[in-house]
């Protein structure tokens, strides 16, 4: 007969997504992991798996929660107003520390591993469908000119995140960051 629990699954998957997001996949010990979720390395194995599977897991719950927040901006007055908001909370985001767990581990893994490459390809289309859907419903309201195709804009808009952070990453700059996600807001408005 299996025990229960004595701990909150979701609760230990966070904190080891939080980890992963900050320190990336290689750099994460399961020395590291068993310290930030406070779990012997039998319970971690018998819960989530190996380092591998817990990553995985990691990237699902953080792209679930990421679609969750894009969902959010969607209830916005308009929908240029939620593709706005959209924008800035990526800038807000990388102020705050944080640069997008996607956008991380498409670099340090999503080129050599197809199963994560797959999450994160999965969580891009599915990121993408929610900005196209946002700007097909301004360029219904007139919010963007009648001749900009809101698929391209979608996919520039989602490729501008990971430029935004790269910038912060190299400069430091948040002023600049803010005048490029205005010029990025202003290339889709005209």
């Amino acid at each position: 007969m299996a025990r229960n629990k004595a701990f909150d699954p979701e609760e230990k998957l966070a904190k080891a997504r939080d980890l992963f997001w900050e320190k990336g996949y290689n750099a994460t010990s399961m020395q590291d992991l068993v310290d930030e979720m406070q779990l012997n390395r039998a319970s971690i194995y018998d819960t989530y798996g190996d380092k591998y599977a817990l990553f995985q897991q990691c990237l699902q719950n953080y792209a679930k929660e990421k679609l969750f927040d894009y969902k959010q901006c969607c209830d916005k007055v308009s929908p240029m107003t939620a593709v706005e908001s959209i924008v800035r909370r990526a800038v807000t985001n990388r102020k705050e520390g944080k640069s997008c767990m996607m956008v991380k581990t498409s670099f340090e893994l999503a080129s050599m591993d197809d199963g994560i490459k797959m999450i994160v390809r999965e969580q891009a289309k599915a990121s993408i469908s929610v900005l196209q859907e946002l700007l097909e419903k301004a360029k219904q309201m007139n919010e963007i000119p009648a001749e900009k195709d809101p698929a391209t804009l979608a996919q520039f808009l989602y490729a501008s995140f990971s430029s935004l952070w790269m910038m912060d990453v190299l400069f430091g700059d948040r002023e600049m960051l803010e005048r490029m996600a205005d010029h990025i807001l202003d290339s889709i408005r005209h």
